[in-house]
């Protein structure tokens, strides 16, 4: 029997059976390791097989150091970082549930059986799961893409009344991409067509058989463009420039403007119960986040997105100052 096999078998069981709080006496390891693996060996191998996976950095105590067993007390991810992740997945909706059950199952792999009960997903889950079983395929294309600066072209998916994705064009996008980005619980690739000023943004859960053009090198980035400061100081995907914004808001949206804009938002303190913030920030997603807020909040300048946000609030309200036709009205008229 290979040394190596050994060692390795000994692992496999420490890492399935032991953890902090379950240890595994001699005779326990060595009926494990007959029953489950079919080797028959005497305690002096096993020994020597724990003393080798110390050497390379597992820390396994020694029995007259831990009284009940032998125990793995390190793994590659702590079982507070398995949940945390774990959390995060099952949080995420760009992925379907069967590749979302595949992640957990491979995250809570490294745990014993008991932490692996004591590590359960998010009560509450994502609110709708994604169609698209190209995801983690679309992920690595993309990847490659970007790493090599070549151009990569994909079918853009998108729901129809159905609700099934289907492509927005027959023709396939192809463009520059530069980076990958996750922001308000979407994965977005940042690109670029050729010649076009703006970035564009297409979540990747949409992105269908994305295909690597070799032979087409990307366009570089625009002169003076920070991906990284771009995302961060766009509210929402948008294209367009950022641009300095004052917003006047109610006391207690401070923690939403800071979650949102961050700590580089400058604060003034109006002492009438409001605050002015000072952002920097895409326009576009700008508006739409205030027009949630919009009870709390108003744009101050620029002076045209404020009236851009005005009309929109004009149009809104004209809507729901008029008498609803019923939906069984409606339905009626269609038939008639």
């Amino acid at each position: 029997m290979s040394v190596n096999i050994l060692s390795f078998r000994v692992y496999q069981i420490l890492l399935e059976y032991s953890d902090g709080d379950h240890a595994l006496p001699m005779g326990e390891l060595l009926r494990l390791l007959r029953t489950k693996y079919g080797l028959r060996c005497d305690r002096r191998s096993v020994y020597a097989a724990l003393d080798r996976l110390r050497v390379i950095g597992c820390h396994i105590p020694e029995y007259q150091d831990d009284g009940e067993g032998y125990r793995l007390l390190s793994r590659s991810l702590e079982p507070s970082e398995v949940r945390l992740l774990s959390d995060a997945v099952s949080a995420f909706p760009g992925i379907s549930q069967r590749q979302c059950e595949r992640l957990l199952e491979k995250l809570r792999r490294g745990l014993s059986r008991w932490q692996r009960e004591r590590c359960r997903p998010l009560v509450t889950g994502a609110p709708w799961r994604g169609l698209n079983q190209e995801t983690f395929l679309s992920v690595e294309v993309l990847e490659e893409a970007v790493s090599r600066r070549c151009q990569v072209e994909f079918q853009y998916m998108e729901y129809g009344m159905d609700k099934r994705l289907h492509p927005r064009r027959e023709r396939p996008y192809r463009v520059s991409p530069y980076d990958l980005c996750f922001t308000n619980g979407n994965y977005y690739l940042l690109c670029r067509y050729q010649g076009a000023k703006d970035i564009s943004h297409y979540r990747v859960d949409r992105i269908r058989s994305p295909v690597l053009l070799e032979n087409q090198s990307a366009e570089p980035l625009p002169p003076g463009l920070d991906l990284e400061r771009y995302v961060r100081e766009r509210v929402y995907p948008f294209p367009g420039e950022a641009v300095r914004a004052v917003l006047r808001c109610e006391g207690d949206l401070l923690s939403d403007v800071l979650d949102r804009f961050g700590t580089e938002a400058q604060l003034r303190d109006n002492g009438d119960g409001t605050f002015d913030a000072t952002v920097f920030t895409g326009a576009a997603g700008l508006k739409f986040w205030a027009l949630q807020y919009a009870a709390a909040c108003q744009v101050l300048e620029p002076v045209s997105l404020r009236q851009e946000i005005g009309g929109a609030l004009r149009t809104g309200w004209e809507k729901y100052e008029a008498t609803p036709e019923s939906v069984d009205d409606a339905g009626q008229n269609k038939r008639t």
